[in-house]
């Protein structure tokens, strides 16, 4: 999100956005370091200000502010999300050089693609994930609920987090495709829907966030995990006690973790690790007091914990975010 801004604006405009959003510039040193919704949404706005982009410089022309707004004002008057999403594509391939947008009708499935518009296009894995989130929060937002997505696709190797790309893009979600793509549920599309301009500046309001977030895999085995694990995160659960609840073996469990790129540790320690460093930025709680909560037996463990998941101590943490408001 920063880098394109480094190379136009230097490092005083990135300090500069990063202030903004209370995230402290250390943790740009920690390859696991953790933002929350609200810094994200705020550097994304910083951002896209800046450099007057609504795509943060991901593309090869800046999408320039207003374009959002311009782009759901035109599809407020179609008479379904298909008629809309088409309307979408041919927006967007006025506006971009590199890639083209592509919409068909496939297997019961509307798959909406990117395509290089020259061979050996080289794919910016945010700038095709953030395509892929706005296609499907528009058309959410559009239809009044979460519109059903059968697959993700993306073009480039499967990253090193991926576990955060299973999280945030419902159905199933694969890599080294040839073409980024999504697969939305054709009867959603033609579904009919009624929204007023009144409703949409609520929604450009709050961009990025409806069309970032509205959005979470609930199907997923590790969503699954962490709604079972969240209300039980002082315990000492197992994934013995997961395969009960979900009526399931730990063999088949452990199979379908592997098969999302995780495992049941990982998304204990993940969630573990989101809610303190959530506690940590939005609360005074003891760093004693938190290690029980998150069920560690004392806060030198939890403190080793933390380290290894940010790359700094919890009061190092907490010290960073607030120098940075």
């Amino acid at each position: 999100m920063l880098a394109f801004m480094r190379a136009q604006r230097g490092d005083y405009a990135v300090a500069a956005s990063l202030a903004s959003a209370g995230i402290p510039q250390s943790l740009l040193a920690q390859p696991d370091a953790r933002i929350t919704r609200r810094q994200y949404v705020a550097l994304y706005r910083s951002v896209a200000a800046l450099l007057d982009d609504e795509m943060l410089g991901l593309w090869s022309r800046p999408i320039r502010g207003g374009t959002l707004k311009y782009l759901m004002l035109s599809l407020l008057d179609t008479p379904t999300v298909m008629v809309a999403l088409n309307r979408f594509v041919r927006f967007w391939n006025l506006l971009l050089d590199d890639y083209r947008l592509h919409m068909v009708r496939r297997n019961e499935a509307v798959r909406l693609a990117l395509i290089a518009r020259a061979p050996g296009a080289t794919a910016n894995p945010l700038g095709h994930g953030l395509m892929m989130k706005l296609i499907h929060g528009v058309a959410s937002w559009l239809l009044g609920r979460e519109i059903g997505v059968h697959r993700v696709a993306f073009c480039f190797a499967r990253p090193r987090y991926v576990q955060d790309y299973v999280f945030l893009f419902p159905g199933g979600v694969g890599f080294q495709a040839r073409e980024t793509s999504i697969y939305l549920d054709e009867r959603d599309c033609a579904a009919a829907f009624k929204r007023e301009k009144h409703q949409l500046w609520g929604f450009l309001k709050r961009a990025p966030e409806d069309w970032t977030f509205a959005a979470v895999n609930r199907t997923s085995l590790s969503a699954k995990a962490r709604a079972f694990l969240e209300p039980r995160i002082d315990e000492a659960v197992t994934i013995r006690d997961l395969a009960d609840a979900l009526h399931s073996s730990v063999r088949n469990l452990t199979r379908k973790f592997a098969e999302e790129g995780t495992g049941f540790q990982t998304v204990k320690d993940d969630l573990r690790r989101d809610i303190a460093v959530h506690r940590l930025t939005h609360s005074n709680v003891a760093v004693a007091a938190l290690a029980l909560d998150l069920g560690f037996s004392n806060s030198a463990v939890f403190c080793r914990a933390f380290r290894q998941w940010t790359g700094s101590s919890p009061t190092a943490y907490r010290k960073g975010a607030r120098d940075s408001e």
